[in-house]
């Protein structure tokens, strides 16, 4: 009697074994490492406007000869006040009390965080949950995914209180007696991964439009600007006196428009609409086969890998971008 229960049970989790997210873990990790280039194109980005903007009003005071003077902070060396901290220290016009305000599309980017550290926790923690080794490990995965599925719903909440935030109940639960500890664990990663991604799908297409904004704007201003470096450098290769520069002089200055070429050209390769759009369609794809259980492994596979290279590419053109030279004269 006790065989005959045990070769139940065997059976019993030889079938649930089909369902196991172990032939989801690419596709999840795959998603993770996507959506952590995503982020970080949009950390660098962010940096670079930051510099581009700062640059500019260092130059609009060059020309004016603009009277300058340092904010009282500039004397504090310790934090004061409840909750202590130490005033802003910077050189502004004078008459100034305080620091620039942030430009429209400064503001419109500090707007745009929560949704991308929204969904760089989701994955980091999806990843966790189908990569976790033990049931200890698979206990906390499944703590921070419900945190994150929370955060989620959150950020949609405050980006875009128009739409109802789907929430998630997040469950890695289930007994096992005895037998069966492996697949106990796989259905127990399931179990977490199918109650998640499936109800925070629609949460995920909403915070794609946030995403997709603030990266269009980063991705506009820097083509904006190496536009306008080009224009700058060439301009003296161009004139009818390039002849009287110096050997070395004119090495400089071309080598100078090479490299500004082959970041403008780097930008505007990248897509960042497209590179949103495929995050949006893999993540929908998993939800769905996760969902459904329709053994759609390598449909979902080939869209998260094409998600990859366009975040990989969209990085590296953000990249490239900022680490050109910014024009003093704009």
């Amino acid at each position: 009697m006790a065989g005959s229960r045990t070769l139940v049970l065997l059976l019993g989790l030889s079938v649930l074994s089909a369902c196991s997210p172990y032939v989801y873990n690419p596709e999840i990790t795959g998603f993770s490492t996507g959506v952590a280039a995503v982020v970080s194109s949009y950390q660098t980005g962010r940096q670079a406007v930051d510099a581009i903007v700062a640059q500019r009003q260092v130059a609009a005071e060059i020309a004016a000869r603009a009277r300058m003077t340092l904010l009282p902070g500039c004397t504090q060396r310790e934090p004061s006040g409840t909750p202590p901290r130490l005033r802003d220290c910077a050189i502004v016009t004078f008459g100034a009390t305080a620091v620039p305000a942030p430009t429209p599309a400064q503001q419109a980017l500090a707007d745009a965080a929560p949704a991308f550290n929204a969904l760089n926790a989701y994955a980091a923690s999806l990843a966790a949950v189908a990569s976790a080794a033990d049931a200890t490990a698979l206990s906390q995965a499944t703590q921070s995914l419900t945190a994150a599925a929370g955060g989620l719903a959150g950020a949609v909440a405050t980006l875009h209180p128009a739409a109802a935030p789907a929430g998630a109940l997040v469950t890695s639960g289930g007994s096992l007696i005895g037998q069966g500890i492996a697949l106990y664990l796989d259905q127990r990663r399931l179990a977490a991964l199918r109650s998640t991604v499936p109800r925070l799908d629609p949460d995920v297409q909403i915070l794609g439009q946030t995403v997709r904004a603030a990266l269009l704007e980063i991705h506009l201003l820097q083509l904006r600007q190496l536009d306008r470096e080009l224009l700058r450098d060439s301009a003296p290769l161009e004139a009818a006196t390039v002849g009287r520069l110096s050997a070395a002089a004119y090495q400089s200055k071309r080598a100078a428009v090479a490299a500004e070429v082959a970041a403008f050209n780097q930008a505007r390769a990248a897509d960042p609409a497209a590179t949103v759009t495929a995050m949006v369609v893999a993540h929908r794809q998993l939800a769905a086969a996760l969902r459904d259980n329709a053994g759609q492994g390598l449909a979902v596979l080939t869209t998260v890998r094409n998600f990859i290279a366009a975040a990989a590419q969209l990085k590296t053109a953000i990249g490239a971008a900022a680490k050109a030279p910014v024009a003093g004269n704009m």
